[in-house]
C-alpha cells in the first residue's frame, strides 16, 4: 500500500516519489508520476496510485483527489493524522470541520460536504439512513433474505464517506 498523504491548500506527498505541489503543470506532473493512466479533460486519472488530478484553465494542478475510498486497494490515504477512510464520517466531519476554522459547505447534507476555508471536499453516494430505509422497504417486500448480504455490505460502507480531495485556496467558493 503506498502512503498518500494529504496537505490542505499544499498539495500531497506519496511515499517514495515525494511531494507534489498545487500549481504545477502537467508536465511537471508527468515528471513527477509518469503518464497518467487516463487523461480527459484537464483531468488526469493515476490508477497505481487511485487519486484524479484536476488543472485550471492555465494547465496548473488546483485538485487533488483520493476516489477509491472507502476501501482503497492500493493506496493509504491520510489528512491531518487520520486515515479518512478508517475514520466514522460523523468523526471525520469533527476532524475537518475544527481543522477548517470557518463556512462549511453542507447544501447537500450527508453526502458532500466543502471545508471553505482548507478546501477540503468529501463524498459519498449513500447514508446510514438511506441503507436503513432500504432495508425496511425490502423486508416489507419480503424480499430481505436474498438481499441480506449486499444490504448489510451497503450498510458497512455508508458509514465511511468515500472521496476525499483537496483543493487550491478558494476553490470551493463560489
Amino acid at each position: 500500500m503506498k502512503k498518500i498523504e494529504f496537505i490542505p491548500l499544499v498539495g500531497i506527498h506519496i511515499e517514495d516519489l515525494g511531494r507534489v505541489p498545487f500549481g504545477i503543470d502537467q508536465a511537471q506532473v508527468q515528471e513527477l508520476l509518469g503518464a497518467p493512466s487516463d487523461a480527459l479533460d484537464g483531468q488526469y486519472y493515476y490508477d497505481e496510485l487511485e487519486l484524479r488530478l484536476d488543472f485550471n484553465d492555465l494547465g496548473q494542478l488546483e485538485f487533488i483527489e483520493s476516489i477509491n475510498g472507502p476501501y482503497p486497494q492500493k493506496t493509504e490515504v491520510g489528512i491531518y493524522g487520520v486515515n479518512p477512510f478508517q475514520v466514522e464520517a460523523d468523526e471525520l466531519l469533527h476532524i475537518l470541520s475544527e481543522k477548517n476554522s470557518g463556512p462549511v459547505d453542507d447544501a447537500e447534507a450527508g453526502y458532500c460536504y466543502a471545508f471553505l476555508n482548507s478546501s477540503v471536499g468529501i463524498w459519498r453516494q449513500m447514508t446510514v439512513e438511506d441503507i436503513q430505509e432500504d432495508i425496511e422497504a425490502i423486508k416489507a417486500e419480503g424480499e430481505y433474505e436474498e438481499n441480506v448480504d449486499m444490504l448489510l455490505e451497503d450498510l458497512e460502507k455508508a458509514k465511511f464517506f468515500w472521496t476525499i480531495g483537496i483543493g487550491v485556496e478558494g476553490y470551493y467558493a463560489d
